[in-house]
């Protein structure tokens, strides 16, 4: 009589349970997709070295690194600023074979954030930085270091 119940119960759970899993032909859920703002620079290339040696009181490098972005967002802008609150001698950036965007004219690279490539919108492009030093002939001789950072964000 045990075995009874037991096959009983047994019958009566697959019984209810297939009844509850099968109880339709068809059946639905929803499946929702989420897109997150893209907003992505990468500078390739290696670090900067300007040596200003001559009586132009300058130096210039347009080949060491490149600037790449990817953005969904509309009406972005590229931003450039140092971290050197003091430097001695001037930095300037100009964004050169600008794809996907418009570039800025040259910029003095200071601790306040600049447009340096604008008009971005929806899009994977890039750039090259191309840098320049300058200083005066009564600066002594020396070094500033300045760490260099892109920024991409919504425009003004």
């Amino acid at each position: 009589m045990k075995k009874f119940i037991v096959l009983l119960s047994c019958v009566a759970f697959l019984l209810v349970t297939a009844g509850t899993v099968l109880a339709a032909d068809n059946d639905s859920h929803q499946v929702t997709v989420t897109v997150s703002a893209i907003n992505e620079v990468a500078i390739d290339g290696g670090n900067v070295t300007l040596t200003i040696n001559d009586e132009t009181l300058q130096a210039t490098d347009s080949t060491t690194a490149d600037l790449d972005w990817a953005t969904n967002g509309s009406a972005m802008v590229i931003t450039v600023e140092t971290d050197n609150v003091a430097p001695v001698y001037d930095l300037y950036v100009t964004a050169a074979n600008v794809t996907g965007g418009t570039a800025t004219a040259e910029r003095a690279i200071t601790t306040t954030a600049q447009n340096v490539v604008t008009a971005i919108t929806q899009t994977a492009g890039g750039c090259d930085l191309s840098y320049r030093a300058t200083a005066a002939i009564t600066d002594a001789p020396g070094s500033d270091v300045h760490n260099v950072t892109y920024t991409i964000t919504t425009g003004i």
